[in-house]
């Protein structure tokens, strides 16, 4: 059996070149698409609607209240479920945080874009792990916005840990920091961790031009 293909990509609000994103994200032949920095205003919807048609996927959760992430899907993956997941913002209220989720046979993977400050990167962890509970077999991706051994990655370990053997992630023209992950439950095989690149057929002047991150891919046997 085929292992799932799970692919974690901040695409800078598709301000780079929207076209080069949808290459990145076709070469790497995803069955499941964790964005994050997708584009939250004029014509939103339609955007994010036009790259999973150019990538050949769905649209499977995101819009409204998920901050700016959104869940991808192939065809052949049945989605039993999804939604979004409103994350607290200290002070003025200026842009929505959230979550998007969504849920498979045997598996939950959420969508996720942690802030800046490290106390609301805490308190995002805390909402996102209460909502996973009691969800079973499940994947955490996406930009995390801090490397690995911070307290977020050592937060989100009560439930989800990092498989290792990814290189950086961030900036995209000469990667340096490994902020983006897949994080997943223990009773998950992860086969293959790494940032896509020659064995996608991508390099790096393609990566370079879609986003000033750099996509992170997973297999896993489900």
């Amino acid at each position: 059996m085929r292992p799932l293909r799970l692919l974690t990509y901040n695409v800078h609000d598709l301000t780079d070149d929207a076209a080069a994103v949808a290459h990145v994200i076709r070469s790497c032949r995803p069955d499941v698409v964790c964005l994050q920095e997708v584009p939250r205003r004029l014509a939103a919807g339609r955007r994010v609607r036009r790259l999973a048609r150019e990538c050949g996927l769905r649209w499977s959760a995101g819009g409204r209240g998920s901050g700016g992430t959104a869940v991808l899907t192939a065809p052949g993956v049945e989605v039993i479920s999804s939604g979004v997941g409103r994350l607290p913002v200290a002070g003025p209220l200026t842009r929505t945080r959230g979550y998007s989720l969504v849920r498979l046979r045997g598996l939950t993977v959420v969508s996720v874009h942690l802030p800046l400050r490290e106390h609301e990167r805490l308190a995002h962890v805390a909402a996102v792990l209460q909502r996973l509970r009691d969800a079973g077999p499940c994947v955490v991706a996406g930009d995390l916005n801090e490397p690995p051994g911070g307290p977020s990655w050592a937060a989100l370990a009560a439930l989800v840990t990092d498989p290792g053997g990814c290189g950086p992630t961030y900036p995209s023209r000469a990667p340096t920091r490994r902020i983006d992950a897949v994080l997943a439950t223990s009773g998950l095989a992860v086969t293959r961790l790494a940032v896509a690149g020659p064995s996608e057929q991508l390099w790096p002047q393609d990566l370079r031009a879609a986003s000033d991150h750099l996509p992170v891919i997973a297999e896993l046997a489900v």
